[in-house]
């Protein structure tokens, strides 16, 4: 799972330079963020504006749920949750998540490390390279970063909700097993 994960960094590293107003795959930062404010929303807008790219932040909140569907803190409310510290955390509530975006990040990451592929070889037409890019090699680039981190996180969902399930299983056979109730971990 954790070599997954390293799918994202090519596609947060060149988002981050560009959202930090520098230069990659030959494209601008400041062409990059004139395109966010004239072409995002508020949110986008602001985040940008202190060095911070919105997709990227979601790609991270994607491997926060991907982390704690592998780990046991992914299976009780922490501390700071106040009201629910401590409780198990029901195996819907990461489960659905997890497994509806691992399947549409996986599909769409793999639809893009297809056509990389085949623009190279010249079966499909090479990618136009859209404003603010120059080239079209450039964007093949960014094409296949942005395989390498969707598929790459939506594999790392996959793989950590198919771990969070079975682990939620074992526990409940082993509580129906026992006749007890299914306690709080640690008990």
């Amino acid at each position: 799972m954790y070599l997954l994960l390293c799918g994202l960094v090519p596609w947060a590293g060149v988002k981050t330079v560009w959202t930090l107003g520098g230069d990659a795959l030959g494209v601008n930062g400041e062409d990059w963020l004139r395109g966010v404010e004239s072409d995002g929303d508020a949110v986008y807008q602001a985040l940008a504006a202190v060095g911070i790219d919105l997709t990227v932040l979601a790609a991270l909140l994607g491997v926060f749920l991907a982390l704690g569907l592998v780990h046991r803190w992914g299976m009780v409310f922490p501390r700071w949750t106040l009201l629910l510290a401590g409780r198990r955390v029901p195996a819907f509530l990461p489960l659905v998540p997890a497994w509806g975006v691992g399947l549409c990040l996986g599909g769409y990451g793999v639809v893009l490390l297809v056509l990389v592929p085949l623009s190279l070889a010249g079966v499909i037409a090479r990618f136009a390279p859209p404003a603010p890019f120059t080239s079209s090699g450039d964007v093949t680039w960014m094409i296949l970063f942005g395989g390498l981190a969707f598929g790459g996180l939506g594999g790392a969902l996959l793989v950590g909700a198919w771990s969070y399930g079975r682990r939620v299983s074992a526990a409940k056979r082993a509580a129906a097993r026992t006749g007890r109730r299914l306690e709080r971990p640690g008990r």
